[in-house]
């Protein structure tokens, strides 16, 4: 099943969600090419709901009564750029099975966006043999921080998820944090 999210209205403006629909993308390591499917939760489609909201509601939500939230969805434009640069370099391990790409920002009040997916070996399309899905994307400024538990490259990620492994994770109270 092909997941688009296509072009919605809310508020009287017009909003493209199509950067969001399932894709397949690829990562080379050591001269093999590996299909990764890249699929997008509901997140935008996260605030509450107030009284009479004409909000736009995602219908199959995750969420009890989301509503659409145009903040993550400007954030959300830039996603697959987050994306690539991960794909190249390192991504922060999570809590459970979740790793997260983080984008730290500058200056003086710092808002970061945090992005926790997870990867796992996939069989339900046979274009991939990895599925990255994307649980959320969110702006959170430098006094609202994430949990993290060490760092590994994505590459690193891909070969040991492919072997049905996991990355260690690093509980020390003074480990290496993104910000």
């Amino acid at each position: 099943m092909t997941l688009a999210w296509g072009i919605f209205e809310a508020d009287g403006a017009t909003f493209d969600l199509s950067h969001l629909d399932q894709a397949i993308t690829s990562i080379e390591i050591g001269g093999e090419e590996h299909a990764i499917l890249v699929e997008f939760s509901d997140h935008c489609f996260t605030e509450e709901a107030v009284a009479d909201d004409p909000r736009p509601k995602f219908t199959p939500s995750t969420r009890t009564d989301g509503r659409f939230c145009e903040k993550r969805y400007q954030a959300s434009l830039d996603i697959w750029e987050h994306i690539e640069r991960a794909m190249k370099g390192p991504v922060w391990l999570g809590e459970d099975d979740r790793c997260l790409i983080v984008k730290v920002g500058e200056g003086e009040n710092p808002m970061h966006y945090v992005i926790p997916f997870t990867l796992q070996r996939w069989k339900g399309d046979e274009r991939a043999k990895l599925k990255m899905r994307v649980r959320s994307a969110f702006i959170r400024d430098s006094g609202d921080r994430v949990a993290t538990f060490g760092q590994v490259r994505f590459a690193t990620l891909v070969q040991l998820t492919l072997k049905g492994k996991s990355p260690t994770r690093n509980y020390d109270r003074i480990r290496k944090r993104p910000w």
